[in-house]
């Protein structure tokens, strides 16, 4: 053959037929070779380079490749990679797209790689938000759950007692409004300090479904009959994932659309527009946040005493899950090895590790009794809110259209519009592609 057919003959050859050019020359400790595997994740992100190297020494004949994006860019990254013939290995993305992921056939169920008893022992939100028909397709890595956060000193000084610390002795919402109206100060255009700090999540406006949808779904009951509104409120869309009408513009999330308005426009005591740090500089009395805002508030002392509150609730107390995780890519060439990587950082004495020196909610309930921390205050709210209320964002197929088009909704309510034709408007727009 010609010098230039046998080049181009060479291009031809399909990636997966190169899958050696991952494997290293055999040695006398790795008679098979040093395998390469490609992982992709968003930067400052798990899995850090300690469980990389800890990995590695378990594995001397396993080699991680470690490429990063910012995570803005990840979604990106993923579905054109995923589209590619040469994907990574695995892949680190944001939970509540396990179901989309799986559905587009880009993550490998993960079933057969478990250990006895794994499913057993996820936390419950976890399993829900990473199966797909019936199929565990990420192990998990870590959980966040919302807890109120309240400047201590503020509120000692404006009379208000100190907040309650057990789940079930959590405040109402009304009893939340009512603290955040005697902590406020100032009125109009002339407020000083803030009832509760606007939202820093999504683009820092209001409406991001991971801090707000709540607000809706708390008016619902997941114990009342399912044919049942009030059922169909807490769930925020059918347990298939394809139908959100009559399930996000039920009577009783209109109800709660109109309080979330509320705060903005009629009691006033938290503002439509972002202001950074608001807590941390003195300008809110309290602010909604995950347990990572601990570690800021303790490595930078914002100079007051702080405290935690349980989620505030209407009808029944919920908080949304979901974190980083990581899952096998389909088209790996490497499959059972990508899958070791990620059952092995997820499980055993990777898993507890990891949430002891990251300090983060574990997703196997077995590693709680193991973490000292996670039975103290305050991380101690956050765990048995996640063990007891929490839940994912509604999983879907097609969970990235459904987060846009509600958070836009809850958006416009907060601006102003009326809550019952918005929230109808955004279940008419998201029936379509979800059904697909």
């Amino acid at each position: 053959m010609r010098p230039l057919l046998l080049a181009l003959a060479l291009l031809a050859i399909p990636a997966a037929a190169r899958a050696d050019d991952d494997v290293s020359a055999p040695t006398a400790a790795c008679p098979k070779g040093v395998l390469t595997l490609h992982l992709l994740k968003p930067q400052n992100n798990p899995p850090f380079p300690w469980q990389i190297t800890a990995f590695e020494k378990d594995n001397p004949c396993i080699k991680m490749d470690i490429a990063e994006v910012p995570f803005g860019q990840l979604a990106d990254k993923i579905s054109v990679l995923a589209a590619s013939g040469n994907p990574p290995d695995v892949v680190v993305y944001d939970g509540p797209n396990t179901q989309t992921y799986a559905a587009s056939g880009i993550l490998l169920p993960l079933d057969s790689y478990l250990p006895a008893g794994f499913k057993d022992d996820l936390v419950p939100a976890t399993l829900i938000e990473h199966s797909y028909e019936g199929k565990l397709y990420s192990p998990g890595t870590q959980q966040t759950t919302l807890a109120l956060f309240y400047n201590a000193d503020m509120l000692e000084k404006a009379g208000i007692p100190t907040p309650p610390r057990e789940l079930n002795k959590a405040w109402t919402w009304a009893q939340a409004m009512d603290a955040f109206k005697k902590c406020q100060q100032g009125e109009g255009d002339n407020v000083t300090v803030w009832g509760l700090a606007p939202s820093r999540f999504g683009a820092a406006t209001p409406g991001f479904v991971y801090r707000d949808l709540p607000f809706l779904r708390t008016y619902g009951d997941p114990n009342a009959p399912v044919e049942s509104s009030v059922y169909k409120t807490y769930f925020a869309v059918a347990p298939d994932g394809k139908t959100a009408q009559g399930w996000l513009n039920t009577p009783e999330a209109v109800e709660g659309a109109t309080f979330f308005q509320g705060m903005f426009n009629t009691a006033k005591i938290t503002p439509k527009a972002g202001i950074p740090n608001a807590f941390q500089d003195k300008k809110a009395c309290f602010t909604l946040d995950t347990s990572y805002f601990i570690a800021g508030l303790v490595n930078n002392d914002p100079g007051f005493k702080w405290g935690v509150t349980p989620m505030p609730y209407a009808k029944t107390p919920i908080v949304h899950t979901g974190s980083i995780t990581l899952g096998v890519m389909a088209k790996s060439r490497h499959k059972d090895e990508a899958a070791k990587f990620a059952v092995d950082l997820s499980t055993g004495k990777a898993a507890e590790e990891f949430a002891r020196v990251q300090r983060i909610l574990p997703v196997l309930k077995s590693v709680y009794p193991k973490i000292p921390e996670l039975q103290q205050y305050p991380l101690n709210i956050f765990a048995q809110q996640l063990l007891q209320w929490g839940h994912p964002r509604p999983p879907s197929a097609k969970f990235a259209q459904y987060d846009k088009i509600v958070t836009d909704a809850l958006r416009d309510i907060a601006y102003g519009a009326d809550p019952k034709t918005r929230l109808d408007q955004a279940a008419r727009t998201l029936q379509p592609i979800l059904s697909r």
